[in-house]
C-alpha cells in the first residue's frame, strides 16, 4: 500500500510541476485585454495613464480543487510618455499546488512619426512554487514521501516583448519566463525532482476603429501563445468600448471556450468588469462555471487628463451655448428688422394716400393757384391747423403753386428749424423706433449732409428729413432734382399741418 501511494504522489507531482508538464504555465485570463502589459512588458504606460486593476478568477467551479487566481497590476507612464513601468503580483492556486508571482517591468516608447510608435519592454521577476502537503491525502501519515523540507522553491524571472504601433494598428511579440530556470524540488526519490520555467512565445494584433470620434471604440483583436512540447493557443475576439457607458465583448479560445466580457464605468476613474468563459470541450458539464471579476481605478495622470479633458467639454459646451443664444438674438433682430421694414413700408403708403387727398383738398380749397396776373398769388405756408398729418409723394404733372408765382419759400435746413413745425419735409426715411432714426441721421451726416427727425404725433412714426419748405411746389421740386443731385436715395414729402 505504501508503495502504492507513494508512486501515485509521484505521478501526481511529475505530471504538475516537471517540465514535461503540457500545459501552459502562465496564468490565463479572459480580461487580459485591459492589462496586456502582464504579458508583454512593452505595453507598459502605452496609453499615458495610471491605472491599478484587480483581477479574480476562478476556473471550472464544479470541480474540486479548481484552478483560482487573484492578481493586482499597476501600470502607468512618465517623461512625457516616453517611458512605461508596471508592476505586477499574482497568487496561482490548483488543488495542492500554490504558485506566486512579482514582476516589475520597464517600457522605452520610441516615437517614429505623429502616429507611429516602437515600444520595448523588459520585465524582472521572482516566482514561487509551493505545494501544500499537509493537504495531500494518504494513508500513513508518516510516509517519507510526504516530509520535503523546504516544500516551496522560487527562481528569478525575465520578461521580454516588443510592439509596433501604426495609428490604429497594434502588433507585438513577448517572451515570459526568457530564462526558462530549473530548480531542484527534492532529492530523496531515487534522482532529483526539478520544477523548471517553461519559456513562451506570445504574439498579439489588435486595430483600433473608432466610432463617432473617440465616443466609440470597436476593437478586433488575436493572440497566439505557445511554448516548447506544449500546443499553441489561438484567440480571436472583438471588444466595443463605450466611453461614456462601459464596453461588451467576445471571444473564441481555440480547444477551450468562447468567452463573453461586460463591463460598465462606474465613475470616469472606477470600471466595473465580468468575463465568462462557456466551455466547449466534451467535458464541459462536469466542469462547471469559470468566471472572472474585474476592478479597474485610474488615478494621479490619469485623473489629470480625465479633468482636462472634463474642463475642455465644459467650455465646448459653454460655446455652443453662447452661439445658440447668439443665434437667438440674431433671428429676433432680423425678425424685428422686418418687421420695421414693413411697417415703415405701410407708413410710406399710407402716407401717399393721405398726401394725395391732402393736396386734392387743398387745390380744392384754393381755386385760384395757378391763376397767374398781377403780382401772382402764391401758396400759403401750410393749411390750417387741425388737419391729418400726411406724406406726399406726387406725380410729376401735379403743380400746386401756379406758373405765374413770383418766388419760393427758401428752403430750410434742419438747424435752422424746429423739427414738426408746419410745414413741407422732404424726408428720406421713416421708421417706427427712434434708435433707427438717430442712426440714419448720423449716416447722412457721415456723408457730408444735415439730417434731422421728428416724431408726427397721429402716426407716431420717426421722420428723417433734410429740408423743410414753406411751399408744396419748391419741396416738391427738390424732391424731384434729389436737393440738385446732392442725395442719391429716394426722397418724398411730408405734410405737417
Amino acid at each position: 500500500m505504501k508503495n502504492t501511494m507513494k508512486k501515485s504522489f509521484l505521478i501526481c507531482l511529475s505530471l504538475i510541476v516537471m517540465s514535461q508538464l503540457k500545459a501552459q504555465q502562465i496564468p490565463l485570463y479572459s480580461n487580459y485585454f485591459f492589462t496586456p502589459y502582464i504579458y508583454n512588458p512593452a505595453l507598459s504606460g502605452s496609453l499615458g495613464t495610471t491605472e491599478a486593476t484587480l483581477v479574480h478568477r476562478r476556473m471550472w467551479s464544479g470541480l474540486q480543487g479548481s484552478p483560482e487566481t487573484s492578481a493586482l497590476a499597476i501600470n502607468g507612464a512618465m517623461g512625457k510618455q516616453r517611458i512605461g513601468w508596471s508592476g505586477y503580483i499574482y497568487s496561482d492556486k490548483t488543488d495542492i499546488l500554490s504558485r506566486v508571482g512579482m514582476y516589475a517591468s520597464y517600457a522605452y516608447h520610441v516615437q517614429l512619426s505623429a502616429k507611429n510608435v516602437l515600444s520595448f519592454g523588459l520585465g524582472a521577476g521572482y516566482v514561487n512554487q509551493s505545494i501544500d502537503l499537509a493537504s495531500v491525502n494518504v494513508g500513513n501519515r508518516l510516509d517519507p514521501v510526504l516530509f520535503i523540507s523546504p516544500n516551496d522553491r522560487g527562481s528569478f524571472d525575465l520578461n521580454f516583448g516588443m510592439n509596433l504601433k501604426i495609428d490604429q494598428f497594434n502588433i507585438g511579440v513577448a517572451m515570459p519566463q526568457v530564462l526558462g530556470s530549473s530548480v531542484k524540488y527534492s532529492e530523496n526519490y531515487g534522482g532529483e525532482v526539478f520544477f523548471n520555467l517553461i519559456r513562451h512565445y506570445i504574439g498579439t494584433a489588435q486595430y483600433d476603429l473608432h466610432v463617432q470620434g473617440n465616443r466609440m471604440v470597436l476593437s478586433p483583436f488575436v493572440q497566439i501563445r505557445a511554448a516548447d512540447n506544449v500546443p499553441f493557443q489561438f484567440d480571436a475576439g472583438a471588444m466595443f468600448s463605450m466611453k461614456k457607458y462601459g464596453f461588451v465583448g467576445a471571444s473564441w479560445r481555440n480547444d477551450y471556450a468562447v468567452t463573453t466580457n461586460i463591463g460598465y464605468y462606474l465613475t470616469p476613474q472606477l470600471t466595473l468588469g465580468y468575463a465568462h468563459d462557456f466551455s466547449l470541450n466534451t467535458y464541459a458539464s462536469q466542469l462547471g462555471t469559470s468566471n472572472e471579476f474585474m476592478l479597474s481605478w485610474s488615478f494621479g495622470e490619469n485623473s489629470k487628463m480625465e479633468r482636462l479633458e472634463n474642463e475642455i467639454k465644459k467650455l465646448k459646451e459653454n460655446d455652443r451655448r453662447k452661439m445658440e443664444q447668439y443665434e437667438e438674438m440674431l433671428e429676433e433682430r432680423l425678425e424685428e428688422m422686418e418687421d420695421e421694414i414693413k411697417v415703415e413700408e405701410a407708413a410710406r403708403k399710407a402716407g401717399e394716400e393721405a398726401a394725395k387727398e391732402t393736396l386734392e383738398q387743398y387745390l380744392k380749397d384754393n381755386p385760384n393757384i395757378g391763376q397767374g396776373g398781377g403780382g401772382g398769388t402764391t401758396v400759403p405756408s401750410a393749411p390750417s391747423e387741425g388737419q391729418t398729418s400726411a406724406s406726399d409723394q406726387t406725380s410729376a404733372g401735379t403743380t400746386p403753386a401756379g406758373s405765374g408765382t413770383t418766388a419760393a419759400a427758401e428752403a430750410s435746413l434742419p438747424t435752422n428749424t424746429k423739427p414738426g413745425t408746419r410745414g413741407f419735409y422732404v424726408v428720406a426715411g421713416v421708421y417706427s423706433g427712434e434708435a433707427n432714426a438717430v442712426r440714419m441721421v448720423e449716416n447722412i451726416a457721415k456723408q457730408g449732409m444735415e439730417a434731422g427727425f421728428f416724431r408726427d404725433s397721429a402716426s407716431g412714426f420717426y421722420y428723417v428729413y433734410l429740408r423743410q419748405f414753406g411751399d408744396y411746389k419748391s419741396a416738391k421740386q427738390a424732391k424731384s432734382n434729389g436737393l440738385n443731385g446732392t442725395y442719391k436715395g429716394q426722397l418724398w414729402i411730408k405734410i405737417i399741418n
